[in-house]
């Protein structure tokens, strides 16, 4: 039986993509070690997978931007725990013995275990695939992945330092740049979306780069949802994912903004503000802390969105038009792209008000470009594979590497 470790990011937005192509392997035959943090045991054990917990010295939250809000502290934070896993893990997977490493595009760590080992790298790759173009390009302005020049200039000399260190204390080759940190790309990266949402798609290869399409499957937490309660009416739905659920002024912006609309509206507000925060709550909303997204996808009309990759794979999966409100990091890039291929409209501005919100819904309501651009990308999703054609190219991979497979 062939032995894989995979090294996650300890967030849902990381995790949850990852799952579908673990029990794919199990099921194939594999055995996985995965390494994440408590809050994810059950999602993993649920795979078939043997949970590793990165232990108490891996100090970051499961929930909330935290440390990855702006670019300076994201590099100082990858720094740490790449430190953190390489002292802690590297002999436990050394005893291990895989065949190969999987890990998440966020967790350098992964790369630099795989490298010290001479063990082929698989990376899961939760986002759009970012080079050089898109990461300078206009999509990443005002994102909040950025700190100021001057800070950057300032922390340079002692990033390349502490990566000089990781290279001479755990024998790890060196990266060109810090920024590598967050685009660890391996020897075979699986993207989940298609070449067609993908900017720039030519420059990338088409053999360390694989567009898998959506990793999609049943999850053992799916909250339950009173589907009786919709009525017929065009439904709306609304969410800002599970990391941005402190956004009160937004979510009171939809109330005001859908009250009383020809619209029947869902909204997920998360555990920060229950439905119990919201008042003037108008007959036509559903609010709930989290609802079971893909059900609901199904059958909405339109999606408000805070443009994670998930959640706008999703909805262009199933034919749904977006209006995306970005709120932090990547979400910039995905809306920027949304846009481009007239799927949606971005907002920009992290809470948009009433009016903003109104009329650019009521504008991809009336206009049919909207659903049929939607549509025109869905069909690309789901005829790119998913979690079976990513492990066929992993299976491929290891058997051009030592045919063990």
């Amino acid at each position: 039986m062939q032995k894989i470790v995979y090294f996650s990011l300890p967030a849902h937005g990381h995790v949850n993509p990852s799952l579908p192509i673990i029990s794919e392997l199990i099921r194939r035959g594999a055995h996985v070690d995965y390494y994440s943090l408590a809050p994810f045991r059950r999602s993993v054990e649920w795979t078939g997978a043997t949970f590793r917990d990165y232990g108490s010295r891996f100090a970051v939250s499961a929930s909330g931007p935290g440390p990855f809000a702006r670019l300076d502290t994201t590099i100082e934070t990858l720094i740490e725990l790449t430190a953190t896993v390489l002292q802690d893990h590297l002999s436990s997977v050394r005893s291990i013995d895989p065949v190969c490493i999987m890990h998440d595009a966020f967790s350098p760590w992964g790369k630099f275990i795989a490298q010290a080992l001479h063990l082929p790298a698989v990376v899961s790759v939760p986002s759009i695939a970012v080079n050089e173009q898109i990461a300078m390009g206009d999509g990443a302005a005002g994102s909040g992945m950025e700190a100021t020049g001057r800070a950057i200039g300032e922390s340079m000399p002692r990033w390349m330092s502490a990566l000089a260190g990781l290279r001479e204390r755990f024998g790890v080759p060196g990266l060109h740049n810090p920024f590598e940190l967050m685009h660890a790309y391996g020897d075979l990266n699986l993207i989940y979306t298609s070449r067609a949402f993908q900017p720039h798609a030519h420059a990338f290869d088409d053999k360390r780069f694989q567009f898998v399409g959506p990793s999609l499957s049943p999850r053992p937490d799916t909250p339950p949802f009173p589907f009786e309660a919709l009525d017929g009416r065009p439904l709306l739905y609304i969410s800002l994912g599970t990391v941005y659920q402190d956004r009160g002024p937004f979510f009171h912006a939809c109330i005001e903004a859908f009250a009383n609309a020809p619209w029947q509206v869902v909204m997920a507000v998360g555990q920060n503000i229950g439905p119990r925060d919201l008042e003037s709550i108008a007959e036509n909303f559903v609010v709930l802390e989290t609802v079971p997204q893909i059900e609901v996808l199904k059958r909405a009309a339109l999606f408000i969105t805070h443009g994670g990759m998930n959640s706008v794979t999703e909805g262009l999966f199933h034919n749904v038009p977006l209006l995306v409100v970005p709120q932090g990091g990547d979400q910039y890039w995905i809306a920027k792209r949304v846009a481009e291929l007239g799927a949606g409209l971005s907002i920009s501005g992290i809470e948009p008000n009433a009016a903003i919100l109104r009329q650019s819904v009521e504008h991809i309501a009336s206009h049919s470009s909207f659903v049929h651009a939607a549509s025109e990308i869905g069909e690309s999703l789901r005829s790119a594979g998913g979690s079976q054609r990513a492990v066929d190219e992993i299976e491929a991979l290891l058997t051009r590497g030592d045919g063990r497979l």
